[in-house]
């Protein structure tokens, strides 16, 4: 049964399977600090979330089928690289933001063949919620800004006291319309290709 997924990672609770989930930790927190009221009791200042923390432990064996040693490694790159991804739990997305891998530690390493072949060993793999504001792009700020002018135009024709200044209003809209069409076009190519930048979804 799969209860754990990060990016193409997908862990089990049965010992048969080839990522066998062993146990699983996550600490969630709220951040305060003192702020000094002279001779007075110091009052709490509230500052906000702290950063969620998760660690989880996975058995691997060459016996269900794990190149062991690969598995070390794509998780000791990822860590290396700083990849953040989603955390899945029983197929429900678990907390608000991405994760990022902070840690990767080795135990109960067995190897044969003079230690080149890893046969099996016990992977733990600590995760901190990674959050990043996503910046506008300038296609977008681009829509945004044509989309206010067509609105403006928009309440002119609404408010228009003859029908000259109406119909003056109604053509600055339709031309507004048709430029912020295109523009609407490029934003969601600019945001797909920035997105792709991301390392992992």
């Amino acid at each position: 049964m799969a209860i754990f997924k990060w990016f193409e990672k997908i862990f089990y609770v049965s010992e048969n399977e080839i990522l066998t989930y062993c146990s699983l930790s996550a600490s969630h927190s709220y951040n305060t600090e003192e702020k000094k009221n002279g001779k007075k009791m110091p009052k709490t200042k509230d500052v906000g979330p702290g950063i969620g923390t998760m660690s989880i432990s996975v058995k691997l064996s060459a016996l269900t089928g794990n190149d062991v040693k690969a598995e070390h490694d794509w998780w000791v790159a990822e860590c290396e690289k700083g990849s953040y991804s989603y955390i899945y739990m029983g197929g429900e997305r678990f907390g608000n933001y991405k994760w990022r891998i902070k840690q990767v530690d080795i135990a109960d390493l067995v190897t044969i063949n003079d230690g080149t072949l890893w046969k099996s060993c016990t992977l733990s793999i600590s995760f901190e919620e990674y959050y990043v504001k996503v910046k506008k792009t300038k296609a977008e700020k681009k829509a945004e800004k044509l989309q206010k002018k067509m609105r403006k135009q928009m309440e002119k024709a609404d408010n228009a006291k003859n029908e000259k200044a109406k119909t003056k209003a109604l053509e600055k809209t339709k031309k507004l319309a048709e430029q912020f069409k295109e523009a609407s076009v490029a934003a969601a190519k600019a945001r797909a290709e920035q997105a792709q930048r991301i390392t992992h979804v």
